[in-house]
């Protein structure tokens, strides 16, 4: 058994985890004739829970590595050791509370990937408050949905996304019982912006920290990140002190774990260039490289020549990738072997790649130690659920066995009751203490993806081998990945029938070299309407009204009806198989 030092205690349930809907445990699944239980358990021995909130685990090595890097901006060098991170932390959670904030209030954070990121955060978890972190590229129309939809009561940023921030309030000013939102601004050499707070007072050495009063329990709602769906808008995933503690727990058994703990003289270096926003980069980068010691290396947009140039000056040793930095590696003209020297591991995530992609890194690395492998995880799992074996260096395809404490079940699409076996290509469902309490203030969404026994359903297709180690096949789902962003076709949908002379639209994820997929739209246009909109019309309405990832890159056609079933749904999926024939 793998033991996590155990650091906190267990009060009451707080009011986060009342306003999140879980499914009662106690609930079972009806009666079934079943002669077998084709389940798969993890290969890999249970590994303890830590019974701590996540800030006291994440600082909870502190004085083994005070003087160590934590946290090093990639494009000014400006850094955190462990214990100036540890202590700035302390002082703005003082700061908050100073100011009025209280447990259980949601903190929104809406910052790219610089180092003062994870002082924030831990700053507010550290207050008792909930974070939900927001996509700095997002318009103010999304931000305006995320800032109503989680009830945040502030947010921190940097005075160049101020202007996203005034908007969306201003979006948001007519709507009833809305409350004021606080700015705290991160305020990197220049002036306090008008009417909000600054960040670096919130530092001051001279912050009383003895305000901080610790209460809650480990399965209060720490994180609030946003998971897109099918219908609509994106729905907030409500993660737990405890959800966040097993996945790193889980992750970090020795037969899969890809960090070192730091020493007097060794320490592993992660290029965090994957956003601290989304789930990957927040957990199994930012918050677990901080609870083994690594020094972490931000870049706030991810730029070709400065990512290899990191790669190479802070000798990286680990690096969490997504598809396309897997193909930047492979086809970049500047990426010589010397970026590869130090690394030891890379692991893909968000989306698979293929072989050929993976075997083209490894062999321009010219470094026989470095391992290529892949995992799998979703939001509503902390993220990690599959990781393959550390001793697994030939096959890159597999995303591995289920992660310890973590059951598997490969499932009929259409009768979730009936198992399958080995090679039997079904939908994924899982089930462990990382998998999240529920949607936020949605018990139908919650009820849709989680059972009463709290199986999670992925919406993904795959299958086991005989080795009960995992592979993905396709999506249920009809979430487009773009870029290891998901981009909700309904959401597209939605906004492309605002468009006044738009009827009804349809979008599907079409396959694309650079982006993994983009969106394709399909489009009714209104009577007498043909001759006066265009694709590249429709292209820019869209494009004016969301983020760049989410955009119409593959093009708009124009159609007279779309395929619908007798409910009303559209058919994607004939779209697409239409489409993909007349690729062929």
């Amino acid at each position: 058994m793998v033991l996590i030092r155990r650091c906190g205690r267990i009060i009451g349930h707080g009011y986060w985890q009342r306003t999140c809907f879980a499914l009662n445990n106690g609930i079972s699944q009806p009666n079934r004739q079943r002669t077998e239980s084709k389940v798969i358990r993890s290969p890999f021995s249970d590994v303890e829970i830590p019974s701590c909130l996540l800030d006291e685990g994440v600082w909870g090595n502190l004085e083994r590595w005070p003087d160590k890097d934590a946290l090093v901006c990639g494009l000014t060098n400006r850094k955190f050791t462990y214990h100036q991170a540890r202590l700035s932390s302390e002082r703005f959670a003082a700061s908050l509370k100073k100011r009025g904030t209280t447990s259980g209030q949601v903190l929104a954070i809406l910052l790219p990937n610089i180092p003062e990121f994870a002082v924030t955060a831990l700053g507010a978890i550290e207050a008792g408050l909930v974070v939900t972190t927001i996509n700095p590229v997002y318009t103010p129309f999304e931000i305006a949905h995320q800032f109503r939809n989680s009830g945040a009561s502030g947010v921190v940023t940097i005075p160049e996304l101020l202007p996203k921030v005034i908007d969306a309030q201003k979006l948001m000013a007519n709507e009833p019982k809305k409350k004021p939102i606080f700015v705290v601004s991160i305020n990197l050499g220049g002036s306090k912006p008008d009417g909000t707070w600054d960040f670096n007072e919130m530092l001051d050495p001279s912050i009383d920290t003895s305000i901080l009063k610790r209460s809650g329990s480990n399965e209060d709602m720490v994180f609030l990140p946003y998971s897109s769906g099918t219908t609509g808008l994106s729905k907030g995933v409500c993660l737990s002190h405890k959800n966040i503690m097993a996945n790193i727990a889980q992750v970090d058994h020795p037969e899969i774990t890809h960090l070192f703990e730091t020493t007097e003289n060794y320490q592993d270096v992660l290029p965090a260039i994957l956003p601290f926003f989304h789930i990957y980069g927040l957990t199994m980068i930012m918050l677990r490289g901080l609870v083994k010691g690594c020094k972490l290396v931000s870049l706030p947009k991810l730029e070709s020549d400065i990512f290899l140039n990191i790669l190479k000056t802070y000798k990286a040793t680990v690096l969490y990738a997504v598809p396309p930095v897997v193909l930047l590696l492979g086809q970049h003209k500047n990426v010589t072997q010397e970026h590869f020297e130090s690394l030891r591991i890379i692991c893909n995530g968000a989306g698979p790649v293929k072989e050929a992609d993976a075997e083209k890194v490894l062999a321009r690395s010219h470094n026989k130690n470095l391992r290529f492998c892949q995992a799998f995880g979703m939001t509503e799992a902390s993220p990690a659920v599959f990781v393959s074996r550390n001793a697994d260096m030939n096959d890159h395809l597999t995303v591995g066995p289920p992660i310890p404490n973590t059951l598997a079940r490969i499932v009929d699409t259409t009768d979730s009751t009936k198992e399958f076996g080995p090679g039997e290509i079904g939908e994924i469902q899982v089930k462990g203490p990382q998998v999240m309490i529920g949607y936020h203030n949605n018990p139908q969404a919650t009820a849709d993806i989680l059972s009463p026994d709290k199986w999670l359903s992925t919406g993904d297709i795959g299958y086991y081998n005989e080795k009960n180690e995992f592979y993905i096949v396709d999506r249920i789902k009809e979430l487009i990945k773009v870029q290891g962003y998901q981009v909700p076709p309904a959401e597209l949908e939605g906004l492309l029938r605002t468009h006044p002379n738009v009827v009804d639209a349809a979008v599907i994820g079409v396959p694309n070299d650079r982006t993994g997929e983009a969106p394709l739209a399909f489009v009714v246009l209104a009577d007498g309407s043909s001759a006066t909109v265009s694709e590249e019309d429709v292209e820019k309405f869209v494009a004016e009204r969301v983020a760049p990832f989410k955009r119409i890159t593959a093009g708009v056609r124009f159609v007279n009806t779309l395929p619908k079933s007798a409910a009303g749904k559209i058919l994607r999926r004939i779209l697409k198989d239409e489409y993909l024939k007349n690729v062929k």
